[in-house]
């Protein structure tokens, strides 16, 4: 986990591209059901799993007996932290402010 954190205190991505077969990896499934009064419920659920299979940027994961295909941004590495916490802590933008300066003179 420790190599998601940039010294810059913002959380740096992982790299998507090098996802192989064999990878861990964590999802979430979004579950929606209509209760009564046309509410609808929505449940979020987390998985684990592991790669079988990779097809450009489909990538098959199979959890537990049910087997899921995602496209390769929406599944994290197993060691990754959560999307919340890319939005509590925030990116790194190192990358994006690189030779400028970003403080007010």
């Amino acid at each position: 986990m420790f190599k998601y954190y940039c010294d810059c205190g913002g959380l740096k991505l992982p790299d998507f591209d090098a996802y192989k077969v064999g990878d861990k990896v964590k999802f979430r499934v979004q579950k929606r059901e209509n209760t009564y009064q046309s509410k609808i419920f929505v449940s979020l659920k987390e998985y684990k799993g592991e790669i079988t299979a990779i097809d450009g940027d489909a990538i098959t994961v199979k959890a537990h007996v049910r087997t899921y295909i995602f496209n390769r941004h929406e599944i994290m590495p197993i060691a990754a932290p959560s999307p919340i916490a890319y939005l509590l802590v925030g990116s790194c933008r190192c990358q994006l402010t690189k030779g400028m300066s970003i403080c007010a003179e």
